[in-house]
């Protein structure tokens, strides 16, 4: 039986090769960055955990701060920020499954583990798969909102975003 180190390395592992070959499938520059910057906070976590090092140091998820620095950037520069690729949102509705199966991972183990050390590491990792949970939903409102307005024939009113 494999320990549950081990298994959230897996997780990890998946997450971020998950990211990875999105964010070279995607033909969206942005989305593309975005998955990037994903992959790295999941490659990061894998490292905490082979090395059980640098726990301590562990942060709350930053790729929300990162990412509104791009888009603001894209924004400003007057790029285009509606995507043209038809599968992103399938590939960010499969990443917030695999956050949302994560962050169970991470709670229920933390939850079932005697050691304090391991129980309070996964309840911050839980913590931060949420965080990306929540972002890439929000990405995915973002990248639909289009859609959802040219298909509705009578163009009526829509909430802010």
């Amino acid at each position: 039986m494999t320990s549950i180190i081990e298994q959230a390395i897996q997780l990890e592992t998946e997450a971020e090769a998950n990211y990875r070959e999105a964010a070279q499938k995607t033909t969206d520059p942005g989305a593309g960055k975005i998955l990037e910057l994903l992959a790295a906070e999941e490659s990061e976590h894998a490292e905490i955990l082979r090395g059980m090092s640098g726990v301590e140091n562990l942060e709350d998820s930053n790729v929300v701060e990162k990412a509104k620095m791009w888009v603001r950037g894209v924004v400003e520069g007057g790029l285009l920020t509606i995507s043209s690729d038809a599968d992103l949102l399938d590939v960010l509705r499969r990443a917030m499954d695999i956050e949302q199966m994560t962050e169970a991972f991470y709670r229920e183990q933390g939850s079932e583990t005697e050691d304090a050390d391991i129980g309070g590491l996964f309840g911050r990792l839980a913590a931060i798969e949420k965080a990306h949970f929540l972002f890439v939903g929000s990405l995915v409102e973002y990248f639909d909102r289009p859609n959802e307005w040219i298909e509705n024939a009578e163009f009526g009113l829509r909430d802010e975003y």
